[in-house]
């Protein structure tokens, strides 16, 4: 013969459930509940992941020739050739030798090359200065 007991729930389980202690049917807001987690960390979940996509996305776009850039293994080196169409980079080292890598390796940009800045991103407001005139500053 088979033991009821073992059959029905523990009255604590049935309150956390949503019933009450007598077993009748309770609100469902373990389940609203349940379900608002569930949300909260797809949500969470997927913030982050556009976050590591951005990150990663940045670098690629930073490890341009000249830069210094780490790979996922922890490795430093210099950017002295890239190949956009096979996704590879060439690094060198501190020592001379040299390695290459899939692109999507670099995660950090520890040195970004320095861009030629645009001419139409220059100041125009300041007056040109000439380095060899001589100084009118009184020293007194």
């Amino acid at each position: 013969m088979i033991d009821t007991a073992l059959l029905t729930p523990h009255p604590a389980l049935t309150v956390l459930a949503g019933g009450d202690a007598a077993g009748g049917e309770g609100t469902p807001i373990f389940m609203i509940l349940m379900f608002g987690l569930l949300a909260l960390f797809i949500f969470a979940t997927w913030r982050r992941s556009r976050k590591m996509r951005e990150d990663v996305r940045k670098a690629n776009e930073g490890a341009v020739l000249g830069a210094e850039v780490v790979t996922a293994g922890g490795i430093v080196g210099r950017v002295v050739h890239r190949d956009d169409e096979r996704q590879r980079l060439t690094l060198e080292f501190s020592n001379g030798d040299r390695a290459d890598f899939l692109l999507q390796a670099v995660q950090q940009i520890i040195e970004p090359v320095e861009q030629e800045p645009d001419v139409d991103q220059l100041d125009t407001d300041q007056p040109d200065a000439d380095p060899t005139a001589a100084d009118d500053t009184d020293s007194r």
